[in-house]
């Protein structure tokens, strides 16, 4: 049974440095931080090289309040995986590709912060090597 895997953007991280979650960008590999409970800094890494995860998709949830943990979660997951298929080039049901999202706090939202970041990762936690990118595993 598949997974989907919240990760919470640490309030802190608001300094601009290549391995900020603040600068990711769609296509970026990156190796597993050491906790997945508040997500500051990633390990950036070549996608030729294995890797635990790859940003898929990033998109911004609507202004207003913060509308709580379980209504950013839902978000995420839609529209995370409205985007699965058209990335990977294969439904996410038959794929061994999971998703995991970086999603805003209560404290980064009051920054500003708005974004989802969809990042793939494989079921079994293997690691990846090459961009999942149309690669229809």
């Amino acid at each position: 049974m598949k997974r989907v895997v919240a990760l919470l953007v640490l309030a802190l991280a608001t300094t601009a440095c290549s391995n900020n979650v603040f600068d990711l960008e769609v296509g970026q590999c990156f190796n597993d931080p050491d906790s997945f409970d508040e997500v500051a800094n990633v390990e950036i890494v070549d996608c030729t090289e294995p890797h635990d995860n790859e940003v898929f998709h990033l998109f911004d949830i609507a202004d207003g309040s913060f509308p709580g943990d379980t209504s950013v979660s839902e978000s995420a997951v839609e529209g995370c995986l409205a985007q699965f298929d058209g990335y990977v080039g294969l439904d996410y049901a038959s794929s061994v590709l999971d998703i995991r999202y970086l999603v805003p706090t209560s404290e980064t939202w009051s920054d500003g912060d708005r974004e989802v970041v969809c990042i793939l990762y494989h079921l079994n936690n293997e690691k990846l090597t090459g961009s999942m990118q149309g690669s229809a595993v």
